[in-house]
C-alpha cells in the first residue's frame, strides 16, 4: 500500500506542478526555439520540465521515507545537478562547466555512501573492488576510500546522466524510458531476492515522478524537461542501482539501449574531432525517423525495446543477463547499421 501511494502521490504532484513550470518558463522567454537542422519540434517549447520532476521526488520523499546519511547526498547530489541543469537551459554552459557539475554530484554522493563495492561475477560470485582501501574522519563522519571502486561509481553516475540527456530528443522519449527503468528497479528491489524496501520506495516514487510529467512531454509536447530533467533522472536511476547494493547488472540490461547509443554518440563525435557532448541528428531515435516512422510510433518502438530487456532483467540470472547484453549489443549494431545504409542510399537517391 505504501508503494502504491509513493507512486501516486509523486504522479499527481509531478502532473500537476508541471503546468504551473510550463507557465512561468514560458513568461520568462525560457524556451527551446527550433533554431538548427536537428531540432525536431517547429515551435517554441517551454522548458524546466525538469523541475517539477525533481519536486515531485523530493516532496514524496520526504513525507514517505526518514532521512539519512545516503538519502541526504542523494538529495544534495540532484539538487547540484537540477540547478546545473537550470542554469544550463537558460544560459547554455559550456561542456567543461557541466562535466564539473556532474561529478561535483556524484561526488557528493559518493562522499555519502552511495557508491559501488562490488560486482556480481556471471560465472560466479562477486568481483571485490575494495582494493586499497583507506579508511579516515572528518567532522565526525567516516569515509572510505577505494579508489577503483570510487572511480568506477563516479564513472556510472556521469554517465548514466549523460546517457539520459542524449536520449532525449523526442517528446517523451526519455522521460517514458526513465520511467520504465524504474519500475524494473522497483520490482527487483521490491523481490525476495533483494528485499530492499527503500530502494524500492526511491524507485516507486521516481517512477510516479517522471511518469506524471509524460502526458505533458508526450508527443505534441506542452514542455520539455531539459537538461535539469535529463541529469535528474539518470542520475537517480544510476545511484539508485548502486544504492544499498542494488543490481548493477538489472540497471545495465534494461538501459542497455540508450547506454549504448549514448556510446556511440560520443565516439563518432570524438572520430569527427568534435566534444563528445556536441549534439547531432544521428541517435537510433533520429534514424527511426529517418526510415519512415513518426515521431509516437519512434518512441513506442523505444519503449518496447526497453521493456523487453526489462522482463529480461527480472527473470534473469547474472549469466542470463550478460547474454542477454551481448544480443542486445549485436541488435543495436545491426539495426543502426541497416538504418544508417538506408538513409545514405536514400540520400544518394536524391542527389
Amino acid at each position: 500500500m505504501e508503494y502504491l501511494f509513493g507512486f501516486g502521490l509523486a504522479f499527481v504532484l509531478s502532473a500537476g506542478l508541471t503546468p504551473w513550470v510550463r507557465r512561468y518558463a514560458l513568461a520568462r522567454g525560457i524556451v527551446d526555439r527550433p533554431s538548427t537542422n536537428r531540432k525536431i519540434h517547429t515551435r517554441e517549447v517551454a522548458y524546466l520540465g525538469g523541475v517539477a520532476i525533481f519536486a515531485a521526488f523530493v516532496i514524496a520523499v520526504m513525507v514517505l521515507l526518514p532521512m539519512s546519511r545516503q538519502l541526504a547526498s542523494l538529495l544534495l547530489g540532484c539538487l547540484i545537478l537540477v540547478a546545473v541543469g537550470v542554469i544550463d537551459d537558460i544560459r547554455d554552459l559550456s561542456p567543461g562547466i557541466k562535466l564539473a557539475g556532474q561529478f561535483l554530484a556524484a561526488g557528493v554522493a559518493l562522499a555519502g555512501g552511495i557508491g559501488i563495492t562490488a560486482i556480481t561475477n556471471p560465472f560466479g560470485g562477486v568481483i571485490d573492488l575494495s582494493w586499497g582501501r583507506m579508511n579516515f574522519e572528518l567532522l565526525g563522519a567516516h569515509f572510505h576510500v577505494m579508489p577503483v571502486a570510487n572511480i568506477l561509481s563516479l564513472l556510472w553516475m556521469v554517465g548514466l546522466a549523460n546517457t539520459i540527456n542524449f536520449l532525449d530528443g523526442l517528446d517523451g522519449l526519455a522521460c517514458g524510458v526513465s520511467g520504465i527503468a524504474a519500475l524494473v528497479m522497483f520490482a527487483v528491489a521490491v523481490g525476495p531476492n533483494v528485499h530492499q524496501p527503500a530502494v524500492a520506495l526511491l524507485a516507486i516514487i521516481l517512477a510516479g515522478s517522471a511518469l506524471g510529467f509524460l502526458p505533458h512531454n508526450f508527443y505534441p509536447a506542452k514542455i520539455f524537461m531539459g537538461d535539469s530533467g535529463a541529469y535528474f533522472l539518470g542520475l537517480t536511476l544510476a545511484m539508485l542501482s548502486i544504492y544499498s547494493g542494488a543490481k548493477l547488472a538489472t540497471a545495465a540490461l534494461v538501459l542497455g539501449f540508450p547506454i549504448l547509443d549514448a556510446v556511440w554518440a560520443a565516439v563518432r563525435r570524438i572520430l569527427r574531432g568534435v566534444s563528445p557532448f556536441s549534439a547531432d541528428r544521428q541517435h537510433f531515435h533520429h534514424l527511426l525517423l529517418d526510415a519512415g516512422l513518426n515521431q509516437r510510433q519512434a518512441v513506442l518502438v523505444v519503449y518496447a525495446v526497453v521493456a523487453v530487456f526489462g522482463m529480461v532483467a527480472l527473470t534473469s540470472n547474472s549469466m542470463i543477463k550478460l547474454i542477454g547484453f551481448a544480443v542486445l549489443v549485436c541488435t543495436m549494431i545491426l539495426a543502426m547499421g541497416g538504418l544508417f545504409l538506408r538513409d545514405l542510399q536514400k540520400r544518394r537517391s536524391k542527389s
